[in-house]
């Protein structure tokens, strides 16, 4: 009987250690404000609000207006260690209001030191078009498109974007229980190292007020701690409730 306590033990004590030592940062923003890692930037005209309310990270852009060789966008940032700049995971689950696109792209964003430099996973497109995906970087103020691909369905949308050395690939999926498919089944070429993980807008020239509303967001890389407060689990809120009529 001591033996076997002592291996059930061992056991719970590795356990907890490789789950101490996982370099993954999850934030599921369950709180009513951001931790401390992350930084919020707007555009020119300072008019992007942005709040952490029922489980989700919510930012509201009114009306738009600008294109994606704006530096100064909307954007959710937090810093990474440069251990974990050249191979780095990020991922998350991301909606909009309205459901469809409204002429806007909106998602993840992998920087290097320069605000014109960078590589993007995004979801949304020209309104009233099925649900898209877009991959590509910014490279020295020059858009390198890498495709516009459709999904099959409309948000949430689960997203994940992997650099491997200077390599690049863009996943999605509707559900936890689907597997990741490489958004058009591709991956594309970017040399620099990345300082920082952004979420939030490439654009919006609609017109229309949009809401990124953000369930979860995860970073894998070497050196990335896993959050101090361990997250408590998702609010009663569900994506219906959220949706419903106001």
């Amino acid at each position: 009987m001591k033996k076997s306590t002592i291996l059930v033990c061992g056991i719970l004590l590795f356990s907890l250690t490789a789950v101490v030592s996982a370099d993954v940062w999850t934030d599921d923003f369950d709180g009513d404000e951001l931790v401390e890692e992350w930084k919020f930037r707007d555009y020119r005209d300072k008019v992007t609000t942005h709040e952490v309310k029922d489980g989700f990270f919510q930012m509201t852009n009114p009306e738009g207006g600008w294109g994606h060789t704006t530096p100064d966008k909307p954007m959710l940032e937090r810093d990474i260690p440069k251990s974990a700049a050249k191979n780095i995971t990020v991922s998350g689950i991301f909606s909009t209001e309205p459901d469809k696109p409204a002429d806007a792209w909106i998602g993840i964003f992998l920087y290097s030191d320069d605000d014109l430099n960078y590589a993007c996973l995004l979801f949304g497109g020209e309104a009233n078009q099925s649900q898209k995906t877009l991959i590509g970087s910014m490279v020295k103020a020059n858009w390198q498109d890498k495709g516009h691909f459709e999904t099959g369905f409309d948000v949430p949308i689960h997203l994940k974007i992997v650099k491997e050395d200077d390599v690049f690939s863009g996943y999605y999926r509707e559900n936890e229980k689907e597997e990741w498919q490489l958004a058009g089944g591709k991956t594309w070429n970017h040399k620099f190292d990345v300082e920082r993980v952004g979420i939030g807008f490439m654009n919006s020239w609609g017109g229309q007020t949009v809401v990124f509303l953000v369930d979860t967001l995860s970073i894998d890389g070497e050196g990335i701690k896993p959050m101090v407060v361990v997250p408590q689990g998702k609010l009663t809120t569900t994506w219906g409730n959220l949706k419903a009529p106001r």
